[in-house]
């Protein structure tokens, strides 16, 4: 690629952050979800650390993550409600205090049930960081084809967060100590809050009372919002399916240790799709884009079905990361057009919670039929969850066509 080329495809994304305000909150949410994405593994490993055995680890990791999902949309909702100003200092100082808590009960160790319930106030205080930057982004671009881009550019902070933020947590605990991954992770995500809430320019304004009586009004989800919920819950199934059915393949092939590499090709197609969809003006409607993208996850799905070839099973994980990067931007994109303004946040960080919940629901569905069936079984999932995206883009469509626009 020429330099004229790479100005060229990057020219979008330049173009999108010197939008007043933004390189300053998404550079402040990129580091904070760098440290969101090191307490996986980070809190697991400090647990092991100090119980010294992995239920009792389990169970407060578990714990965790758990009250992180019950907590996003909770905190999106107060954002909306009261203003990412009033909301984020308290709620940073709440999570460091809890985090804190939770390092210094697991170095003791404390009992497991305090540990717990430490963890639990831990988790629930978790800044959305990512929600709240998909608020600004919104507020400074709504109507703007932009929003894509930036979307774009929001998906491949979150892929190469989720890809490095491991690797530092595991590289912290292994040269420092086992508390020193969690450690690294709350300074990075309490003190991005923290100067996130310093930058006003950017900042939607709160919805107040009128967002209160939106979430308290009697009225049934709207049939959009309903599709790209079940979309999330199925993204999160392929991502924890795919943890699995690799690890059970490269286990089968005698190659243990390439199922960080199978995962991490899907994450690379991903990548690159996040990368190249940013940077195309579309002409063509979001439900037909949805379309295309599912259908890329269910011909990779398939093909690892059938492939035998290491080359042909990595090209076909590549394959269904490139339909995974433009579905998250699209679930994003809509989630932005149909929403009403007060309550924004608190649905951009229910999409969030929905795939996480989908990611924990693997290890209970995807686990038993990987077990009896090996990794044949999960790819079939996969096939599955493909076409269930498949359905959710056709439902699209048919919103789109009773709504008489573009959807």
């Amino acid at each position: 690629m020429t330099m004229r080329e790479r100005r060229c495809a990057l020219g979008p994304y330049v173009r999108v952050l010197r939008t007043p305000g933004a390189a300053a909150f998404f550079t402040t949410t990129v580091a904070g979800r760098f440290g969101v994405s090191m307490y996986g593994l980070s809190v697991l490993l400090a647990a092991v650390a100090g119980y010294g055995d992995y239920v009792r680890a389990g169970v407060v990791a578990g714990t965790f993550a758990a009250s992180e999902a019950v907590g996003g949309p909770l905190l999106g909702r107060l954002a909306d409600r009261v203003g990412q100003r009033r909301m984020l200092p308290p709620v940073a100082v709440v999570h460091l205090a809890a985090l804190v808590g939770l390092i210094v009960a697991l170095h003791r160790p404390a009992p497991v049930l305090a540990t717990v319930v430490v963890a639990a106030v831990a988790g629930l205080s978790v800044p959305q960081l990512g929600a709240l930057a998909a608020a600004r982004w919104s507020h400074l671009l709504h109507g703007d084809p932009r929003i894509e881009t930036a979307f774009s550019l929001e998906s491949l902070a979150n892929d190469v967060a989720f890809i490095v933020g491991p690797l530092a947590a595991s590289a912290a605990v292994a040269t420092v100590a086992a508390p020193a991954g969690a450690s690294i992770a709350c300074a990075l995500v309490a003190g991005s809050a923290l100067a996130l809430a310093l930058q006003r320019d950017s900042m939607p304004p709160p919805g107040g009372a009128r967002a209160g009586a939106a979430a308290a009004a009697p009225r049934r989800m709207p049939r959009l919002v309903v599709s790209l919920s079940l979309a999330n819950v199925l993204l999160g199934l392929l991502f924890g399916t795919t943890q699995l059915a690799v690890t059970a393949l490269a286990s089968a092939e005698g190659t243990v240790g390439l199922a960080g590499v199978y995962y991490l090709t899907m994450s690379a197609g991903s990548l690159a799709a996040s990368a190249a969809y940013g940077a195309i003006r579309w002409r063509i409607a979001p439900w037909r884009r949805f379309l295309g993208a599912a259908l890329l996850v269910t011909a990779g799905a398939a093909g690892l079905t059938t492939l035998q070839h290491l080359v042909a099973e990595l090209a076909a994980l590549f394959v269904v990361g490139l339909g995974v990067g433009p579905i998250i931007i699209l679930t994003g994109t809509l989630v932005e057009r149909h929403v009403d303004r007060s309550l924004l946040t608190q649905t951009f960080a229910l999409m969030s919670a929905l795939s996480a919940a989908g990611i924990a629901l693997a290890g209970l569905a995807a686990g038993a039929v990987v077990q009896a069936h090996g990794a044949l079984g999960g790819f079939l999932l996969l096939t599955a969850y493909g076409a269930g995206l498949l359905a959710i883009a056709v439902a699209v469509r048919s919103i789109a066509e009773a709504q008489g626009a573009r959807t």
